[in-house]
């Protein structure tokens, strides 16, 4: 079975730490250190990740192994 490729958003680390959003999102960490999904995070994340609270820039470095980092297009942006 081939894994689901998936884009993570800055707001998917931090909601680890969010009590509406916890539940779910470790739930989906999890599933990403079991290799269910494959992870891409773009520039854009990494540089909001280097701005946001220290717990979640901690957590993102403990998966940032586990993703690739894909190039953003102009047409994109």
């Amino acid at each position: 079975m081939k894994n689901i490729r998936v884009y993570v958003d800055t707001s998917v680390f931090g909601g680890v730490f969010d009590d509406e959003f916890k539940k779910a999102s470790l739930l989906f960490f999890e599933q990403v250190k079991l290799n269910f999904f494959e992870v891409f995070i773009s520039p854009i994340v990494q540089n909001e990740i280097s701005l946001a609270p220290k717990q979640v820039q901690d957590f993102y470095a403990e998966i940032l192994p586990l993703t690739k980092i894909m190039d953003v297009s102009d047409e994109a942006l």
